[in-house]
């Protein structure tokens, strides 16, 4: 019924248009019946959306996160590019012992000019320049003779100061002997007591005149005061001789003995804390080859030459035989043992101004310290550091002026000058022989 009534209702909707309408062609397509509707599309599951859902976010994620991840890494490389690289090296401690060779003068181990004690004429002299002499051996005779008059008169005045004597004794005993029989005064006595006395007197200064000329007459003979080698000769026969060394050039002759020989050698002050009386010296002299004379150090100066900044070392050389002489150049060998060795930095490490002179250290998290340091000997490419450097410190090489306490830095490890090995050389082309 309903669906008739539905029937009616439509064929009256489509009729009346086609009654009312004067077009003819929209009269024919009302007529026509009307289309069926399409047919439903099937329904889909809720978890496809939610997926590609979350498939989009995760792209989203991952494509930001990475474009995140680049920047900061972009970042990262700019502030590690901003940071300074510096190379940096480890202070080396100085060897336990080396060996110094300073030059020396070696030196007579006694020389002495000889001089005249009494004036008069060379009458002789017994050696030359070469000679080995003795102690006490003649060197050369004086003849002098106003000593010689002295000397008798010398003798004669003490025989008449002896006569008076024995007279003053005879007439004091004498005078004595009548005091007791009372023949004399007391008074008489004690007068010819005193005049003994006096006379007694008189002979002691005789005796005394006599044997200083006396010994006057002995200097007239040279001798040697010690064995050695006579080494210089400066008078002649009939030459004036003047006793005493007034004058500089009035030696008779120069005395040196030789068995031992002094070395004299100028250490710097770097060096003079290391050695010690008593040291062994290996001595060399280039002219006698590649002998080594044993020497020891005996003693120094004391004091520095303040020109120099060197100390004078005396050592002592065995010469038996004579194969050094005195005057001769030498180089003493002297092997120093360092006890307590100091550490040492390239110079160019050394980082000096108005603050004195300082270096700058890296620690374990790349922060740069600026320390003071005492410096000590000068090596040339190294320098001694005394005091203000641990053995672990890293300590940078050539430091820039933009440098400064609390720096960060990237630090390289370089390699000590010390430890630097010579490249290997190529090997050499093989040469193509020629073609017979």
């Amino acid at each position: 019924m309903n669906a008739e009534s539905n029937n009616h209702q439509t064929t009256t909707q489509v009729e009346s248009p086609a009654t009312d309408s004067p077009n003819p062609a929209a009269a024919v397509a009302a007529a026509q019946p009307a289309a069926a509707p399409p047919p439903s599309a099937p329904s889909i599951p809720w978890w496809i959306p939610v997926s590609a859902v979350a498939v989009v976010a995760l792209v989203i994620f991952f494509g930001i996160r990475s474009r995140v991840n680049a920047e900061a890494k972009v970042t990262q490389a700019t502030h590690e590019a901003a940071i300074p690289t510096v190379n940096v090296v480890h202070p080396v401690a100085d060897a336990p012992s080396q060996e110094i060779a300073l030059p020396g003068n070696t030196a007579a181990f006694i020389d002495a000019p000889i001089y005249a004690r009494t004036n008069g004429y060379l009458k002789r002299w017994l050696v030359d320049i070469g000679d080995q002499v003795k102690a006490g051996q003649v060197l050369a005779e004086i003849e002098a003779p106003e000593v010689d008059r002295e000397l008798d008169q010398a003798h004669a005045s003490r025989s008449q100061v002896k006569a008076n004597l024995e007279l003053a004794r005879v007439t004091s005993d004498r005078y004595a002997a009548l005091l007791k029989d009372e023949a004399v005064s007391p008074q008489e006595v004690d007068e010819k007591y005193g005049v003994h006395e006096a006379r007694k007197a008189d002979y002691a200064a005789a005796e005394a005149n006599l044997r200083r000329l006396e010994q006057m007459k002995s200097f007239q003979r040279v001798t040697a005061p010690f064995a050695g080698t006579i080494v210089a000769r400066n008078v002649d026969v009939g030459s004036l001789i003047q006793a005493g060394s007034a004058s500089s050039s009035g030696w008779l002759f120069k005395l040196s003995q030789t068995d031992t020989i002094r070395v004299h050698a100028a250490v710097p002050q770097s060096s003079m804390r290391m050695i010690k009386p008593g040291m062994t010296v290996d001595l060399v002299v280039p002219e006698l080859g590649e002998r080594v004379f044993p020497a020891k150090v005996m003693r120094s100066a004391g004091a520095f030459d303040s020109a120099t900044r060197t100390m004078v070392v005396e050592m002592h050389v065995p010469n038996l035989g004579g194969p050094l002489l005195p005057g001769m150049y030498a180089q003493a060998k002297i092997n120093l043992v360092n006890a307590e060795p100091n550490l040492q930095v390239p110079i160019n490490a050394l980082m000096i101004g108005g603050d004195g002179t300082r270096v700058a250290v890296v620690d374990s998290g790349g922060v740069i310290h600026i320390k003071p340091v005492k410096l000590g000997r000068d090596f040339g490419k190294e320098v001694e550091i005394l005091a203000g450097l641990a053995d672990n410190d890293r300590v940078i090489n050539n430091p820039r002026d933009s440098l400064h306490e609390g720096t960060k830095v990237r630090a390289t490890e370089m390699q000590a000058h010390g430890d630097k090995k010579d490249a290997p050389k190529p090997a050499a082309a093989p040469t193509e022989k020629p073609k017979s």
